[in-house]
Formats: C-alpha cells, sequence, structure tokens
C-alpha cells in the first residue's frame, strides 16, 4: 500500500534555534502521518514550550535523533529532498509540494526518504543543498517568501499524505541507500583526480554537477554497484598500463 511509504519518510530539521518551532512540526506530522524526526546540529534543547505546542505529539518529540552534520544524519536514507524559496541552478529537479507527492508516489514503500528543512533565519545553504538529491519549493507571494518552518512541514506533508492515499500502477524504484551512492561519489572522485580530470584546487564545481547528473537518475542499488565496478575496473586497467610501461621502459 503505497500509505506504507509514510513510515519511511523522516523530517529533518538543521540547525532549528527555536524549540517552540520544533514542536509546531511534531504537530503538523502527526497531523499528517509522519513520525520520524531528526534534528541535525540543533541549536536548542526540547523545552517546555516545545511539548507545549507539540499539543499531544510528544511521542515524535521524544522519539526524535540528534545527528552533529547532516550527512551522517542522511547515511541510512535512499533519497533527500531540499526545500528552498531560491532557484539553485545545479538542482534541475524542482517540484512544487504536490508535484513531489506525485514522484514520491512511485516509489517502493521500503525506500527511505528524508525531507530536508533549513534554519529559520536562512534556510537551507548551498552546503546543506550539495546533499539534497531533489528541491521542493513552496508557491508562495515573491514579495513575501519567508515562511514559517512548520507551516511549510505542514504544506508537504499534507500534500504527500493526500497522495499516497491513492492508488499506484507500475513497479517501484528502489533507490539506492545514500551512504552507498556517498561511497561511490568518493570513489569517482578519487578515480576523477587520479586521471588528471578535476582541478585539484576546485574539485566541488564538477563534483557537484556529476552529483546533480546521477542523481537525476535516480540510482538503485545494483545500478551503483556496476559504476563502482566500472571505477574499480577502470583504476586497476590504468595501474595495468602504467606496470607495463614501467616495464618496457626498464
Amino acid at each position: 500500500m503505497p500509505m506504507a511509504l509514510l513510515e519511511n519518510i523522516a523530517v529533518l530539521l538543521v540547525e532549528t534555534q527555536s524549540a517552540g518551532n520544533i514542536g509546531s512540526v511534531a504537530r503538523a506530522m502527526k497531523n499528517m502521518g509522519l513520525s520520524e524526526l531528526i534534528l541535525v546540529n540543533c541549536q536548542t534543547e526540547l523545552t517546555d514550550e516545545a511539548h507545549r505546542l507539540a499539543c499531544g505529539a510528544d511521542d515524535i518529540l521524544e522519539s526524535s535523533r540528534r545527528f552533529g552534520s547532516l550527512t551522517e544524519a542522511l547515511a541510512s536514507f535512499c533519497l533527500s529532498v531540499g526545500t528552498s524559496s531560491r532557484r539553485i541552478d545545479w538542482i534541475p529537479q524542482v517540484y512544487d509540494p504536490h508535484e513531489l507527492a506525485d514522484r514520491l508516489a512511485g516509489l517502493s514503500t521500503a525506500q527511505r526518504i528524508a525531507l530536508v528543512f533549513g534554519p529559520e533565519r536562512t534556510g537551507l545553504t548551498n552546503e546543506h543543498l550539495q546533499h539534497c538529491q531533489w528541491l521542493v519549493t513552496i508557491p508562495s507571494n515573491p514579495k513575501f517568501e519567508s515562511m514559517n518552518l512548520a507551516h511549510a512541514v505542514a504544506i508537504v506533508a499534507y500534500e504527500i499524505y493526500s497522495r499516497l492515499a491513492e492508488a499506484h500502477l507500475g513497479r517501484p524504484f528502489e533507490l539506492a541507500p545514500l551512504d552507498q551512492v556517498e561511497a561511490f561519489f568518493d570513489e569517482l572522485e578519487l578515480s576523477l583526480t587520479e586521471i588528471g580530470f578535476l582541478n585539484r584546487e576546485d574539485p566541488n564545481r564538477i563534483m557537484a554537477t556529476l552529483r546533480q547528473i546521477l542523481g537525476r537518475a535516480m540510482l538503485e542499488e545494483r545500478d551503483v554497484s556496476i559504476l563502482r565496478g566500472i571505477l574499480r575496473q577502470s583504476r586497476w586497467y590504468a595501474g595495468e598500463i602504467q606496470r607495463s610501461r614501467e616495464v618496457s621502459e626498464g
């Protein structure tokens, strides 16, 4: 059942400063069937205000987990969706909440999906967004786009909850876990550096583009395994050629 996917969708709050906002987010999550809350580099404790504004969603607060970095927090997920009102040139997959819900409905119910929300004052930075494959933007008045954190969570969660109540046809995607994807990108960067493709002083520029190219491919676990195998074989072959040259020259 598509609704089972809700169990594997988590809300990640990055560098949240207000305990009250966390409580309000917990309430919105419980309204829309979400239960997993993750706090990344949280700037506050869960005070009485957080529990008061949770209005009965205290179980979500009490089961919330904390991580020091977004990379660490995303390790067990298969897809990360960043939220921002800014245009991010290197993330072409930009959806409104309704479109996002449609895309998520096509995934396997076993996939782990992270909805990532940024700090109240700045939103997600470019550094945060490097770890997001998709972007969701809530249409709003262009003269006043700043939105309350809990309101943003509620809008996105509502669209997902409404869409997942509908049936979906076709084979669901089995996306690769993000820790495997990150390991692949580490290996890719090493390989591209060794062959001189990346600028050693600024490798992130090309790597950011490659992340988005492959992010659009919605890599499954088998895809990542094949790509890593290609990299390993290529590096072995390059090593064999180098050794043969050294022997012939010697």
